[in-house]
């Protein structure tokens, strides 16, 4: 049985069509992944005029290898978690099973289906760097320069810093940001303040100027910070919890002096004098703050850069993956993650604050502050698609940093589980209703109306969570029927 008589007019692959026989993941013989091959062709379509690749199919002579079910499955489940780890920013595309008549039992191709992506370029994270690529007639192809270039162009991500308003700049309303940049010897004119897009030729203000004037109002600068008891959220008591907004510099002032104060320092008497000791570096602490403020993604309204003191440890989270990076779980060789910046303007005024260089060695910075105390107190850096934190251990703590001692009940799921949080998600909610709060918590998110839609209500839409109502207050379970206890 070939394609054609399955799906007409399909027997070419073109620039649209592509033909797998089966996918894998893994690590060769070599040591390369073996998924980056089909994850360059489903980016390449995303970077040009979209495309379907059928699973099932091989590509030499056209000839079905029929999927069973089980095998379906699988293969449908890795193309969702490689795109969710590798892949930035999100495709839109969707996985189509096929029948093959004449089967018994039914056996299946995969039509996976990538439409044109309006955020360009989308790239693959493969080994370190960041893949474009593009199609050609039949081909996978790496692109140019220059059509990166046209990539860019093509896309409609204009970063959120970089929109011009119809305000007109007033120097009046900036008074703290230019008292602050002459004390470190800064003279911002509006000459410098143009080459950086604050403000436009015609003196309108950028939407990331804003965020800088005396009175801003805008919630994208809230950040709250937390001192809890324990080393984990699960405690209903908290030492302090202040929140702060306004222009980003009181926001970076008030979070650093949060720190400061509730952080374990002071100094040891001896008999030649007295040693002092801290809990975390200065450096590093200012460093992972401006790296939030920085770097986070201000076009998610409802979320906030989250400060959380905990008793071994400090945790700084942004908003936003962390640029050029899909996922890291715990990554120690801080020093190596590769710099991307998302918002320039931002960037540029904490650049001429001094609280930023341009060659974005902050991480450097704060590998280099914790040399020389060992491996348990390395600080590492987690990201994902939502969000990414900076965990600075703390140096006067004695034991092992973010040691957990509950277990989540391990559980299987009956249906393709699509979102990063899910199965912590399903695990966490089964056999108790646990409120959106309590889930964000948890899985250490913010319960902002993002979440609510976009995690917990498309859960209970695909049949993964149950609402359980007692006048306004709603609680959320794992549904029985398709979430069972792992044998």
């Amino acid at each position: 049985m070939y394609i054609e008589e399955i799906v007409p007019n399909i027997n070419l692959e073109t620039k649209n069509i592509e033909f797998k026989g089966m996918i894998q993941e893994g690590k060769s013989e070599s040591g390369k992944a073996k998924e980056i091959g089909w994850l360059k062709t489903l980016t390449a379509f995303a970077n040009t005029e979209g495309g379907k690749m059928y699973i099932g199919v091989d590509n030499q002579s056209h000839e079905i290898l029929a999927l069973d079910h089980k095998t379906a499955d699988k293969a449908a489940l890795m193309i969702h978690r490689q795109i969710r780890e590798r892949v930035e920013p999100a495709m839109d595309y969707d996985i189509q099973p096929i029948p093959c008549a004449g089967t018994m039992p039914t056996r299946y191709i995969l039509c996976v289906s990538v439409r044109p992506n309006k955020n360009l370029p989308v790239t693959i994270h493969e080994e370190g760097l960041l893949g474009i690529y593009i199609r050609s007639f039949g081909q996978t192809v790496l692109a140019t320069p220059e059509q990166i270039r046209e990539l860019v162009l093509l896309s409609d991500n204009t970063p959120y810093d970089l929109i011009f308003t119809d305000i007109p700049f007033n120097r009046e309303d900036f008074r703290k940001l230019f008292a602050f940049a002459e004390t470190q010897g800064e003279i911002l004119t509006e000459k410098t303040l143009i080459s950086i897009g604050f403000i436009s030729k015609t003196g309108l203000l950028s939407k990331g100027a804003l965020l800088f004037a005396d009175r801003c109002e805008d919630p994208r600068t809230k950040a709250v910070a937390t001192a809890w008891p324990g080393i984990s959220k699960g405690s209903a008591v908290v030492n302090a919890s202040e929140e702060f907004s306004g222009n980003l510099l009181d926001v970076i002032a008030g979070c650093i002096h949060f720190i400061k104060n509730r952080s374990n320092n002071g100094f040891i008497k001896l008999d030649e004098g007295r040693k002092d000791y801290f809990a975390y570096p200065a450096r590093s602490v200012t460093e992972g703050v401006v790296n939030a403020v920085g770097h986070r993604n201000y076009y998610i309204q409802g979320s906030q850069i989250e400060v959380n003191l905990f008793r071994d440890r400090l945790e700084i989270t942004s908003p936003g993956s962390l640029l050029g990076v899909k996922e890291l779980r715990k990554e120690k060789n801080i020093a190596q993650i590769i710099p991307r910046r998302r918002n320039d303007v931002i960037c540029a005024v904490l650049e001429l604050c001094h609280y930023m260089e341009e060659k974005g060695s902050g991480f450097d910075k704060i590998e280099a502050d914790y040399s020389g105390y060992g491996e348990e107190y390395r600080p590492y850096v987690s990201s994902d698609a939502s969000s990414f934190t900076l965990t600075l251990p703390d140096l006067t703590y004695r034991g092992v940093i973010g040691e957990e001692s509950d277990l989540l009940p391990k559980i299987y799921v009956e249906k393709i589980v699509t979102g990063k949080n899910d199965l912590h998600i399903l695990a966490f909610c089964f056999g108790k209703a646990h409120s959106a709060k309590e889930i964000a918590e948890e899985i250490g998110l913010t319960a902002s109306t993002y979440f609510r839609k976009s995690v917990l209500e498309r859960m209970v839409n695909e049949g993964l969570l149950l609402e359980q109502r007692d006048g306004k207050a709603v609680r959320y379970r794992a549904n029985p029927d398709t979430v069972k206890p792992a044998v």
